[in-house]
């Protein structure tokens, strides 16, 4: 049996990085290791792709990064009954400049891509479902990465490594 414990404290290693429009000068998304997943369907090819550009942007705290990135999720998605909930959350994070705002609609938005990711063919790579219990006051949440190394989009650098890989989608 193994035991993990997760430590979700500050990393003080790290600078902070500004909530505003300004771009990090450090990248606090960068890992050592990249899942290049391969979707069958190239349309989903390019909505986790763009997905994965938010949560980049939202863990460097570049909440106009969040919103150049949802944007182009926003315009590519089809008007469709079951991508309602998909495009409506997508526009909400375009239009909204509050980091935390913008945090709080990712969970749904990870919810939403995470659907749409389950029933497509992946032809290669892995998809991480990670996940921090400390997110939304001790809710939680999960988000979807191309790396099994945590970066927290939740809470960025004050907390970059708070979390687990509790499922891996291949």
């Amino acid at each position: 049996m193994i035991l993990m414990i997760l430590s979700c404290k500050k990393d003080k290693k790290i600078d902070p990085v500004s909530t505003g429009d300004a771009v990090a000068s450090v990248n606090h998304n960068r890992t050592d290791s990249k899942s290049n997943v391969e979707f069958s369907d190239k349309k989903v090819q390019e909505m986790y792709a763009l997905y994965l550009n938010i949560k980049a942007a939202l863990v460097n705290s570049n909440s106009g990064e969040v919103r150049i990135q949802s944007k182009k999720l926003d315009s590519i998605i089809e008007k469709s009954a079951q991508n309602t909930q998909l495009k409506a959350t997508s526009k909400l994070i375009s239009l909204t400049k509050d980091i935390k705002k913008q945090r709080d609609f990712f969970i749904t938005l990870t919810g939403e891509i995470d659907k749409v990711i389950s029933k497509a063919e992946i032809k290669s790579g892995e998809v991480y479902r990670q996940f921090c219990p400390m997110a939304f006051e001790g809710e939680g949440g999960y988000w979807l990465s191309d790396s099994k190394e945590i970066r927290n989009p939740y809470f960025g650098s004050k907390m970059l490594v708070c979390g687990e890989v509790k499922d891996v989608i291949k």
